[in-house]
């Protein structure tokens, strides 16, 4: 049978502690090699194109498929089977979802890179992703003030005065990206920019870097300065950030990043020594272009839940088993 969430169901069960266990579940996975992987797809629409992105997380397997029109938007759907028997267990509407998880894993990532308790937080970004980051990052750290830019002073001015009331902390809209990162202990950017959205040397020393944008090769956040100042740049996932990322593509390319300063967040869990920083790397950085590993986690925990609280839609069997004739033939 098959449970369907949508956006308010998924509001409505995926709790902070919910969100947590999802992350580590797919960093511990990952760590002891019950995962499978594969690149995602990318096809091409005309005004748009289709993604579909498929994964083995233990128990579960299944995929996400997003979708994009440009000028209009995006549509995602998770599908959650089971491994062992092909059943398709849920159907999850998963903007709620994709937001949730990111801004989780992201909040994991950065306990590995942090050791101390910042008191200073710079976001670039104002949207979708950055109003999720800042509240999961307030959850971790009592910074003592927060500053936002994006290229909007109206949508800069409302994203802080709304999260300054909800957070209960003190966040104020900078008229540059330069002054809100300066004296930053982590910066945090989640843009749909083609263009690097700051100055690298503006970086507050031995900081670090969290980049949830530039998720496709055209896009850019992080600059050349920032990319030669990272001791390590921690990645969900290097072969996907290779393949996704504007950022890491120009950085490898340029010679201003390389392969063996890429470390997974799941190798860094079991290795934290990887995390390395030197006198003219000063920064710890973290790029993100989510997996679905990360979708599947949240998705199978979500399922779970729904089903104790009796929450979400039952739709049946949406797909049927097809037996084979012969039940004596197995597939091993």
């Amino acid at each position: 049978m098959t449970l369907f969430l949508d956006s308010a169901d998924i509001k409505a069960l995926a709790t902070d502690e919910v969100c947590g266990q999802a992350a580590w579940a797919a960093i511990d996975a990952e760590s002891i090699g019950r995962t499978q992987l594969p690149p995602r797809i990318d096809v091409p629409s005309g005004s748009g194109f289709l993604r579909v992105m498929p994964a083995v997380l233990g128990a579960v397997m299944g995929l996400k498929v997003m979708t994009l029109a440009e000028g209009l938007g995006n549509r995602y759907l998770v599908l959650l089977y089971d491994s062992a028997t092909g059943e398709l267990r849920g159907a999850l509407d998963a903007d709620e979802l994709t937001r949730l998880r990111t801004a989780a894993f992201t909040a994991t990532a950065a306990k590995l890179m942090v050791s101390d308790s910042p008191a200073t937080l710079a976001v670039i970004g104002s949207g979708f992703e950055a109003d999720g980051h800042l509240r999961a990052l307030c959850r971790l750290w009592s910074f003592e003030s927060v500053t936002v830019f994006s290229p909007s002073p109206d949508r800069r001015e409302a994203f802080a005065a709304r999260q300054a009331a909800e957070l209960g902390i003190k966040i104020s809209a900078a008229q540059s990206a330069d002054a809100a990162v300066t004296g930053a202990e982590i910066v945090m950017i989640a843009t749909k920019s083609k263009v690097p959205v700051l100055d690298g040397s503006q970086l507050a020393y031995g900081g670090v870097v969290l980049s949830v944008g530039s998720t496709r090769p055209n896009l850019r956040e992080l600059d050349a300065v920032t990319m030669r100042r990272s001791g390590t740049l921690m990645v969900d996932d290097p072969n996907q950030v290779k393949a996704e990322s504007g950022d890491i593509i120009a950085g490898l390319c340029a010679g201003d990043l390389s392969d063996e300063r890429l470390a997974s967040v799941a190798e860094v869990a079991k290795q934290p020594e990887l995390l390395r920083r030197e006198p003219d790397r000063d920064l710890l950085t973290f790029k993100s272009v989510g997996t679905a590993l990360q979708d599947l986690a949240l998705a199978d925990l979500l399922i779970q839940q729904a089903v104790r609280q009796g929450a979400g839609r039952e739709l049946g069997e949406l797909a049927a088993l097809k037996p084979f004739a012969d039940n004596s033939v197995k597939v091993s």
